[in-house]
């Protein structure tokens, strides 16, 4: 009986044993399960194969990728923009963050820069970062200076590559936010993001504007910016322009001007080009007479008309005139003076003895010369003058011949009275004198008086009379209407005075 007892208490004392053992088995078990639980959910930010990684809240810790937008000193802390959905979170930095590269390697927070993209651990309860890792999977794409910019299609293009971006797109220079309409074409800029995807754009070269002054001998001319940019000169000229300095040079033709100037971002230059003045051009007023009447007269090789004097910039110039059946002259023309009259006579092709030839105020000039300034001697005959005379009493012939540059005069007298003679060049029908007399002139002033093709002078002008019979005057001046009127000189051994009406105005 008592054995049985004692057995039956040994089977509960086993039984007892038996549970406590499975219970504490049991606990552990438990316990194990939970550990593991957490050391997987501790380590899933940090294995990570995922580029982007959403908000995953952990506890009082949470993970995001975002922009750093900016940085705050004092807390000490940064501004974080996410880049999955734009949402913009402060937090601070304690002596526990980890900050470190793209490659893991820790370094200062000093050292980040706003505009990169970071891959951020931190608490939830405290805001405080517990970790920041720049991202080894965003590019940067640096110096860009060929952009433009689609907003209807949300897209960047950089050179010929297009990109995407998102509504919350950060811009910045120097730590301030910016919005597309506050950026130029010449801006610099630097882009960074993730595959086709810009994030955040940072402006590394700004833009200021240059408003020129003092610059009138320059218009119409060309402005050159640096060596890549060039514009056309024109009234109100104001540049915009990347910050830097800048040789500027303006030109038109021979005349330029450079100097160096400094471009500053948001701000206007003033660039006075004061310095460089054109020197002033000096002007010759020339006036031309040349006979006969109708020749073309061209300067550097430009036909021009000579009815009134033509005002030529002081140097040498070419001059030919030309007309059918008379040779043609060519010379050089120094215009060095305020007013010069020159004086051209053409010689007919069949004279063998003379060459068409040109003077300056009466001087003669040699065809081919230098037409000379300030010889005032007396006009030479272009032409040459023949005379023969012979007698015989016996006949009581008398024969007189001469050939000049405007025609030919013969004629036979003979003792009966009977004359014949024929008439060619000008058409007048004159004959020569000996010259002791004059011709006079006294209006109207001013013109240029021409007797039979030849130039005689300016009115008031006076000239032998070697000339009588019927003469062709032509008066000519310039703003007024050419006149010819026609005269008949008596050779009676008296001076002939003549006066004409004013011209007319042109109209």
């Amino acid at each position: 009986m008592e054995e049985n007892k004692l057995v039956k208490r040994k089977q509960k004392s086993s039984s007892f044993i038996f549970l406590l053992a499975g219970g504490f088995i049991l606990i552990m078990i438990v316990s194990l399960a939970t550990l593991s639980s957490k050391t997987a959910v501790s380590g899933s930010f940090a294995g990570s194969g995922q580029d982007v990684t959403d908000k995953a809240a952990k506890g009082n810790e949470a993970q995001l990728t975002a922009v750093i937008t900016g940085r705050d000193n004092m807390m000490p802390g940064f501004t974080l923009r996410d880049i999955n959905d734009g949402e913009d979170l402060s937090l601070t930095q304690t002596e526990g963050t980890i900050v470190m590269d793209k490659y893991g390697k820790n370094i200062t927070a000093d050292s980040l820069k706003i505009g990169d993209i970071a891959k951020v651990s931190y608490d939830t309860d405290s805001n405080s970062i517990i970790s920041l890792k720049l991202w080894d999977k965003a590019w940067r794409y640096e110096g860009i200076q060929n952009w433009s910019v689609n907003t209807e299609e949300d897209s960047f293009t950089i050179a010929d590559r297009l990109y995407q971006y998102p509504d919350y797109l950060f811009i910045s220079k120097d730590g301030k936010s910016l919005t597309f309409k506050e950026l130029d074409k010449t801006d610099e800029l630097m882009a960074i993001g993730y595959d086709k995807t810009i994030y955040s754009i940072l402006v590394t070269k700004g833009h200021g504007t240059l408003r020129f002054k003092d610059y009138g001998d320059f218009l119409g001319g060309t402005v050159y910016i640096g060596k890549k940019e060039s514009l056309p000169i024109e009234e109100e000229l104001v540049v915009t322009a990347r910050e830097g300095e800048y040789d500027i040079t303006m030109e038109k033709g021979d005349f330029t001007g450079t100097k160096t100037v400094t471009v500053v971002p948001d701000k206007e230059t003033e660039v006075s080009m004061k310095e460089f003045k054109k020197p002033s051009v000096k002007n010759c007023k020339v006036t031309f007479h040349i006979t006969p009447l109708g020749a073309e007269l061209y300067l550097d090789n430009l036909l021009v008309s000579y009815d009134k004097p033509i005002k030529m910039d002081y140097g040498k110039h070419s001059i030919k005139v030309t007309l059918g059946g008379y040779k043609t002259y060519t010379g050089t023309l120094k215009a060095d003076e305020k007013e010069k009259e020159i004086i051209v006579k053409l010689v007919e092709e069949n004279n063998n003895s003379e060459e068409s030839s040109a003077s300056e105020n009466g001087s003669e000039t040699d065809k081919g010369s230098n037409i000379s300034t300030g010889n005032n001697s007396e006009n030479k005959n272009s032409g040459t003058n023949q005379g023969t005379n012979s007698g015989s009493n016996s006949t009581g012939t008398n024969t007189n011949s001469g050939t000049n540059s405007s025609g030919t005069n013969s004629s036979n007298t003979d003792n009966s009275g009977t004359s014949s003679g024929s008439n060619s060049g000008t058409g007048s029908n004159s004959s020569k004198t000996d010259g002791k007399n004059y011709v006079y002139i006294q209006k109207p002033e001013g013109a240029s008086v021409y007797v039979n093709g030849e130039y005689k002078g300016t009115v008031p002008v006076s000239f032998p009379k070697t000339t009588t019979g019927q003469l062709y005057i032509t008066f000519i001046q310039s703003g007024y209407d050419t006149k010819t009127y026609t005269a008949e000189v008596k050779d009676d051994g008296e001076d002939a005075r003549l006066s004409y009406p004013e011209l007319e105005a042109s109209k």
